[in-house]
C-alpha cells in the first residue's frame, strides 16, 4: 500500500473529525485539507482550497477550479445563475460571524432602564430608545443568521471534500485488494502454462514507466505479443478451421490469436451470456492492439495518451485473469 494514500486515509478521517466536533478554528481545517488535496495530488482541490484560505479576486472564472466548482457552488461560495460569488477568505467569514455573535450576545444582556418616568418627554425619549435599541437588536439577529449560514454551508462543502476523498481512497483499496486477487492468479497461470511470456509483462512494465509516446505504442505491442503468448500455450494454431458457436467458420492460424483464444474459452463449456461477454471484452481489446500494431509495422506515427495505454495494459491482465479463471474452474 502506497504510503501516501495511507497517509491520506488518516488525514482524511482527522479531517472529518475536526469538522464534526467543530473545535477547531477554520484555518486550521483549511490547512488539514490542503495537505490532503496535496497528498492526493488534486490540483483543483489544492486551488479551491487555497483561494478559500486566501480569498477569491474582483474578477473570477470558476471553470479553473474543475471538479471542485461543485463544492463552490454547494457551499454557497458561487451562486451558478448569477455568478456572483463572496469575495472574502472563509477565515474572514468565521472572523465576521464570531464578531456578530459576540455584538448579539452584548445586546442581549443589556439591560433596559427600570427607573420610574416621571413626565411625558421622559416616557417618550425612553420607549424611543428601546425601540431602536429592539430594531438593531432585529437586525443583529439577521446579520448573525446570514453569516452563520453561509459559514456552515461553506464548511459542509469542506466536509463534502473530505468524506469525498475518504471513500475514493477507500474504493481505491477496495479495488487494489481485488486487483491483487486477479494478479496472484494471473502469475500462477503464466507460471503454469505460459512462463516466457513474463518477460513481456516486464517489457510492458518498462516501457509504461518511460513518458514518450514511442514507449507507450511499444507497451501495447507488447501487450498484442502476450495475448499471442497465451493463445499458443492454450489453443495452438491450426491449419484447419474453426467453427464458433455461432456457427461462423473461423481461421485459427498463427495470426488469429483472438478466435484462438474464444476457441479456448468455447471449449471451457461457459454459458452463453460469460461467453458472450468475453467475447465482447476480447474484440473490443484486439481491435485497439491491431490499429496500433499494424501501424507501428508501417511506421505510421501513433499518439497513445498516457491513459488509454494504461487503460489497454489493465484490459489485457484482467483478460487474462478471466481466462485464468475460466481456466481453473475447468479443472476443478
Amino acid at each position: 500500500m502506497s504510503k501516501k494514500i495511507d497517509e491520506a486515509r488518516k488525514i482524511s478521517e482527522a479531517l472529518l473529525d475536526d469538522l464534526e466536533s467543530s473545535s477547531s478554528k477554520i484555518d486550521a481545517i483549511l490547512m488539514k485539507a490542503k495537505r490532503l488535496a496535496r497528498l492526493m495530488r488534486d490540483s483543483d482541490a489544492q486551488l479551491w482550497l487555497d483561494l478559500e484560505t486566501k480569498g477569491y479576486p474582483n474578477e473570477f472564472s470558476f471553470e479553473v477550479l474543475g471538479s471542485c466548482v461543485k463544492y463552490a457552488e454547494s457551499g454557497g461560495r458561487l451562486d451558478i445563475k448569477t455568478s456572483k460569488y463572496y469575495l472574502q477568505s472563509l477565515p474572514t467569514i468565521e472572523a465576521n460571524m464570531e464578531s456578530n455573535e459576540a455584538l448579539l450576545n452584548s445586546l442581549r444582556t443589556t439591560r433596559t432602564p427600570t427607573t420610574n418616568v416621571k413626565n411625558f418627554l421622559e416616557k417618550n425619549a425612553t420607549e424611543a430608545l428601546m425601540h431602536t435599541q429592539l430594531e438593531y437588536q432585529s437586525q443583529q439577529k439577521k446579520n448573525y443568521a446570514s453569516s452563520k449560514s453561509l459559514y456552515s454551508s461553506m464548511k459542509a462543502a469542506i466536509h463534502n471534500y473530505a468524506t469525498d476523498t475518504y471513500l475514493a481512497v477507500e474504493f481505491g483499496d477496495v479495488a487494489e485488494d481485488i486487483f491483487e486477487g486477479a494478479r496472484n492468479l494471473v502469475d500462477t497461470f503464466i507460471r503454469s502454462h505460459c512462463p516466457k511470456s513474463a518477460e513481456k509483462i516486464v517489457a510492458i512494465n518498462e516501457r509504461m514507466a518511460d513518458a514518450s509516446e514511442e514507449s507507450r505504442s511499444a507497451a501495447l505491442t507488447s501487450c498484442r505479443r502476450l495475448l499471442m503468448d497465451v493463445a499458443d500455450s492454450v489453443f495452438p494454431s491450426k491449419e484447419e478451421e474453426w467453427k464458433d458457436r455461432k456457427g461462423k467458420i473461423r481461421k485459427v492460424g498463427n495470426d488469429q490469436y483472438k478466435n484462438r483464444l474464444l476457441a479456448y474459452l468455447s471449449d471451457l463449456g461457459e454459458s452463453e451470456g460469460s461467453y458472450a461477454l468475453l467475447e465482447s471484452e476480447l474484440e473490443h481489446l484486439a481491435s485497439r492492439l491491431d490499429i496500433i500494431y499494424e501501424k507501428t509495422c508501417k511506421g505510421v506515427h501513433i499518439d497513445v495518451s498516457l491513459n488509454e495505454a494504461r487503460l489497454a495494459v489493465i484490459h489485457t491482465y484482467l483478460f487474462i485473469g478471466e481466462v485464468a479463471t475460466y481456466s481453473s474452474q475447468s479443472h476443478d
